[in-house]
């Protein structure tokens, strides 16, 4: 059993916290994740349901009887306990002030411990990330209406934030937490025009998981409408970086989470990262050999859009600016990079997030409108994501 001490001064400042931890669930140098038994009910939002991973007959039986949570603990401690904790740590001040919404991990409570200083941040617990989810697949591509829910719901998030004015700065697969929900029977999207479509084809469906999908981490999140960048400040993980952080722009703003979500889309299409660059340069490099620079225009495909990543020529001053020569690639055919078997709309949905520009980017309101989306949520009468009745004990992640 471990118990928050007596006397802390946080959200609930007479409450003494009892939970008994179930499992580590993420260990890294700024802290650690536990998934945890929560006895101190009272601390908790009023009327908060039990997350989605307890309820139901695909939830561990240990699990019955408990009310989980996912507990954040800090290596950082604040001396000056709650009130310096809400001035100096941004994840605090972020889960504090952004509204609920369904796609975003709820946050319960926090704590500082009076002893150490150390802070203790108390969220639902989710069965996973994306990063896990791709990884326990094996190989296994997602069905289109599988890619299309779980897509659908991390554009969900990113305009809630959107609306609100913030940018996450660290959209991951790691940071996208997923709970499976059961199976369900998937209608496949169209074909591209290159491929047959055959009469056999038509009603046809394939049995995948159906998943819930969670935004979390909001210590790099910042409010907009344009922030300064701190050349000294890494904002994001490398292979997600938009093109203006790579090359140390001055200013960034809502359209870098777009950038890093087209590039996780990707990833879940071809089950490895897009661009697994080694450096700043190697990311420029990388990206290049598959956009085309920035420096030319090499036409509009068939739907009117840019081929490659289009013209950007502050990219191609800011370059300049810092000594990196950008060669002159002609870009690759997305379509036929991605394999006939993507669905046109989305191959094109990833082209108009991962522009060379900024402002032509996809904004979270226009890909959410997407034709993708309408094509395969239309196509798939996907039930209600929290229905406990949903849960199977087969599906993927519950063998864990």
């Amino acid at each position: 059993m471990a118990n928050a001490p007596l006397g802390t001064t946080d959200l609930a400042p007479a409450s003494t916290r009892a939970y008994k931890i179930v499992k580590q669930l993420a260990n890294h140098s700024g802290g650690s994740v536990t998934l945890c038994d929560w006895q101190s009910p009272e601390t908790l939002p009023p009327n908060a349901p039990l997350p989605v991973m307890q309820t139901g007959p695909g939830a561990r039986a240990e699990w019955q009887a408990m009310r989980l949570v996912a507990v954040k603990t800090l290596v950082r401690s604040f001396p000056g306990g709650w009130a310096e904790a809400c001035r100096q740590h941004r994840e605090l001040k972020n889960v504090l002030d952004i509204p609920p919404h369904p796609n975003i991990v709820e946050f319960y409570d926090a704590f500082v411990d009076s002893r150490t200083g150390l802070l203790y941040m108390v969220f639902e617990p989710m069965e996973g990330n994306l990063h896990t989810l791709l990884k326990v697949r094996k190989g296994k591509p997602f069905t289109d209406g599988l890619a299309c829910i779980l897509f659908s719901q991390m554009v969900a998030a990113l305009g809630h934030l959107h609306s609100l004015d913030i940018v996450h700065c660290h959209i991951t697969p790691e940071n996208i937490l997923v709970t499976t929900t059961g199976l369900f029977d998937y209608r496949s999207g169209p074909l591209p025009p290159s491929e047959p479509q055959h009469a056999s084809q038509e009603g046809t469906t394939t049995s995948d998981i159906v998943a819930i999908v969670k935004l979390c981490d909001f210590a790099q999140a910042c409010s907009m409408p344009t922030q300064t960048a701190d050349p000294d400040t890494k904002v994001g993980t490398r292979w997600y970086r938009a093109p203006e952080l790579l090359l140390n722009g001055p200013k960034y703003s809502l359209p870098i989470d777009m950038w890093a979500l087209g590039c996780v889309m990707a990833e879940c299409l071809l089950l490895k990262p897009l661009f697994p660059g080694t450096s700043q340069t190697d990311m420029l490099m990388r990206i290049i050999a598959l956009m085309g620079d920035p420096g030319d225009t090499y036409g509009l495909d068939s739907n009117g859009d840019p081929i490659g990543g289009g013209t950007w020529d502050e990219g191609v001053e800011l370059a300049s600016q810092w000594g990196v020569t950008l060669p002159r690639v002609q870009p690759r055919d997305l379509h036929t990079f991605f394999g006939a078997r993507v669905p046109t709309a989305l191959v094109q949905c990833i082209g108009q997030l991962l522009r060379y520009d900024p402002t032509e980017r996809l904004t979270a309101l226009e890909c959410l409108n997407h034709t993708y989306f309408r094509e395969i949520l239309t196509l798939n009468d996907i039930p209600d994501l929290s229905a406990p009745h949903l849960f199977s004990a087969n599906s993927d992640m519950r063998k864990l």
